[in-house]
C-alpha cells in the first residue's frame, strides 16, 4: 500500500498525504491527446527572471539516494529533476508530457507518440529506444512500476513510437505511467549507485547529500519552459516541529507537512502563510476478520457506527480533513458515496447477537466481555489521539478496549494478537481505483492485512479492468464500494488535508492533487 513512506511500498502504511482521481481514458481504437503541462513557448517570462534566485525547502523524509527506479522515485520527481510520459493535471486527469498522445489499440495493446527535441540532462536525445529502457529498468527494479504497468512487450515503432502489450487488460495504463517509479531517464548514466541519473526534468541534481539535503539546479537544455529558479534544496528534517521552526526562522521557504496543530501558529505570523488542498489518504481502522470478536460483521457494524467522525475532523484534525465514507474520498467521481446506516441501535444490535450488558454497563457474552486489543503506531501520532477518542467512546459503551502501540504496524499485522487497528493508505495515487482494489482485496494478496475474502468483490474487480470508459469504471467500482461497505472489512474515518507552511513572496507552489509535484519550472520566490 501506499501509506506509511507513500511511495516506499504500496503495502506500507505511514507516508506522505495524497489525493487524485479518476483518468479519461480513450475508448478502443480512438486517439487521446492533450494540452502539454511542461508551459513549452518561445518567450517565457521564466527566460526575463533573474538568474540566481534559489529556494529552501523543509522535507520530511529522508531518502536513500536517487535512483528514481526504486524506493526514492517520490523524492526525485518532487525535486522537479524526473518526468514521467504522463502527467496528472489539477482536475487529476492523464495529460502530455514526455507522451505527447497516446492511443488504446485494443485491451492489451497501447501506442505511444513521444515529445520531440527532448534530452536528458547528459546532454543526449530521448527517443523511443532510450524511453524503452528506461520503462525496462524501471520493472525490474521497481515491484510498483512493474506491478501497475503488468507489461508484456515494448516495442518500438518508429523514432518517438512506443507500443506497450500489457498481460492482461490494463485500462488504467496511461494513468498509471504518471507513477514516480516510471520516471524516465537515460539508462547509460546509472553506472552505480553513486550515480547521478540523467532525466528530462527542468532541473538536474547538483548534490545528494545523505541525510542532509538534495540540491537541484537549472537545467538549461530544458524542452519546455526554463525554471524560473536557479537552484533548490530540499533539506530532510523529519520532525514536523523542526521543520516549522526552521520556516519561522526564515532558514527555509517552504516546509511540507505541518503538523495541524501548529498550522494555527503560522497563521499568526504575517510573513508566512498556510497552504491546504484535500488528500487522497484515508485513515481508517482495519479490522482482523480472524478475530472472534470481529469475525462476527454484527460487532463490526456496531463499533463503525460508534466511530465520533465528526468529532475526530474537528479536534484532531482541526478542520483540516473530512468525514470517511469510502477508501476514496467524494472528490473522485467513484468516491461518492454514503456509509450504510446501522439497523437499529448498537444495544439493540448487540442484544440481538447475544450479548448482555451488566450492571456497571458492560457488555458481554457466553461470559466473555465484549474486548478488544486495538494496534497503534507513532509515524502518525494524529491516528494515535484518534485511537484514544475511539477508545473512550466506545468504552461509554460498554465496549473495552485495550491500546497497543507498535513501532512497525505492518510486521505487527502479519500477526493475529489484535483484533483492530488504526491504518493510514492512499489509495489512488494515480487518479485510479483498480490497484488500489486488487492489492487491498484480493484473497491472495500479502497487503489484505484484513484476511478479508470476498468472491463477488473480486468478480467485480475483474470487470474493472476490462472496463474502459470512464463512467463504466465509476459505476464499477462503486458496486465494489458497496460490497466494501456491506461487509466492513474497514471502518473508514477521515481523508486528511496536506498542510504546508510557506514564505510569503514564494510563488508557483500550490498543493496539487498529485503530491508528486512539489518544485516545478513555474516555482519563484520574490528576491
Amino acid at each position: 500500500m501506499i501509506g506509511n513512506r507513500n511511495r516506499r511500498s504500496w503495502f506500507i502504511c505511514t507516508g506522505l498525504l495524497l489525493l487524485m482521481a479518476v483518468m479519461a481514458l480513450s475508448g478502443c481504437g480512438t486517439a487521446t491527446k492533450t494540452e502539454d503541462s511542461s508551459g513549452k513557448g518561445e518567450n517565457t517570462p521564466a527566460q526575463q527572471t533573474p538568474a540566481g534566485k534559489k529556494l529552501v525547502m523543509a522535507y520530511t523524509w529522508k531518502p536513500s539516494g536517487v535512483d528514481p527506479h526504486g524506493d526514492n522515485s517520490w523524492d526525485v520527481m518532487r525535486s522537479g529533476a524526473g518526468e514521467t510520459l504522463i502527467r496528472l493535471n489539477e482536475k487529476l486527469e492523464p495529460v502530455a508530457w514526455l507522451a505527447k498522445e497516446w492511443k488504446h489499440d485494443s485491451p492489451n495493446v497501447w501506442t505511444f507518440s513521444l515529445q520531440d527535441k527532448v534530452t536528458f540532462h547528459d546532454g543526449k536525445s530521448m527517443d523511443a529506444v532510450s524511453v524503452k529502457a528506461s520503462l525496462l529498468r524501471s520493472i525490474e527494479k521497481s515491484h510498483l512500476a512493474k506491478d501497475l504497468l503488468d507489461v508484456k512487450s515494448i516495442d518500438v515503432n518508429g523514432p518517438l513510437t512506443l507500443k506497450i502489450t500489457t498481460n492482461q487488460p490494463n485500462a488504467a495504463l496511461a494513468s498509471n505511467l504518471a507513477d514516480p517509479s516510471t520516471i524516465v531517464l537515460d539508462v547509460a548514466s546509472m553506472k552505480d549507485e553513486q550515480s547521478y541519473p540523467a532525466m528530462t526534468g527542468a532541473f538536474k541534481i547538483k548534490a545528494f547529500n545523505k541525510d542532509q539535503s538534495l540540491v537541484v539546479e537549472r537545467y538549461d537544455g530544458y524542452w519546455g519552459e526554463k525554471a524560473r529558479l536557479a537552484e533548490a534544496t530540499m533539506k530532510f528534517i523529519t520532525d514536523g516541529n523542526s521543520r516549522l521552526m526552521a520556516l519561522q526562522s526564515g532558514e527555509v521557504d517552504v516546509a511540507t507537512d505541518i503538523p495541524v496543530d501548529n498550522a494555527e501558529v503560522l497563521k499568526k505570523n504575517d510573513k508566512l502563510q498556510v497552504l491546504s488542498a484535500p488528500s487522497l489518504r484515508t485513515h481508517m481502522i482495519v479490522y482482523n476478520m480472524e478475530s472472534s470478536v470481529f469475525k462476527d460483521a454484527a460487532n463490526r457494524k456496531v463499533v463503525d457506527s460508534l466511530i465520533p467522525r465528526a468529532s475526530i475532523v474537528s479536534a484532531v484534525m482541526r478542520g483540516y480533513g473530512t468525514e470517511a465514507s469510502s477508501p476514496f474520498p467524494s472528490i473522485l467521481p467513484f468516491g461518492k458515496i454514503e456509509r450504510k446506516a446501522l439497523n437499529g441501535t448498537a444495544e439493540q444490535l448487540l442484544t440481538k447477537d447475544g450479548w448482555q450488558k451488566d450492571a456497571q454497563g458492560t457488555w458481554s457474552k457466553q461470559g466473555k466481555p465484549f474486548e478488544v486489543t486495538l494496534l497503534t503506531f507513532p509515524q502518525r501520532p494524529e491516528l494515535s489521539v484518534m485511537a484514544e477518542v475511539i477508545q473512550s467512546q466506545l468504552l461509554n459503551e460498554g465496549i473495552q478496549v485495550k491500546i497497543r502501540k507498535v513501532e512497525n504496524i505492518d510486521e505487527a499485522l502479519t500477526k493475529n494478537d489484535w483484533d483492530f487497528a488504526m491504518y493510514s493508505m492512499l489509495t489512488a495515487h494515480t487518479g485510479e481505483p483498480q490497484y488500489f482494489m486488487d492489492m487491498f482485496y484480493s484473497s491472495t494478496s500479502e497487503a489484505n492485512v484484513s484476511r478479508y475474502a470476498s468472491k463477488p468483490l473480486e468478480d467485480i474487480l475483474h470487470s474493472l479492468k476490462l472496463a474502459n470508459d470512464t463512467t463504466q469504471r465509476n459505476a464499477v467500482t462503486l458496486q465494489a464500494l458497496d460490497i466494501i461497505n456491506t461487509d466492513l472489512p474497514q471502518s473508514f474515518i477521515v481523508h486528511p488535508d496536506n498542510v504546508f507552511g510557506v514564505k510569503k513572496g514564494v510563488e508557483g507552489f500550490t498543493p496539487h492533487p498529485i503530491e508528486y509535484y512539489y518544485i516545478t519550472a513555474q516555482s519563484d520566490i520574490a528576491e
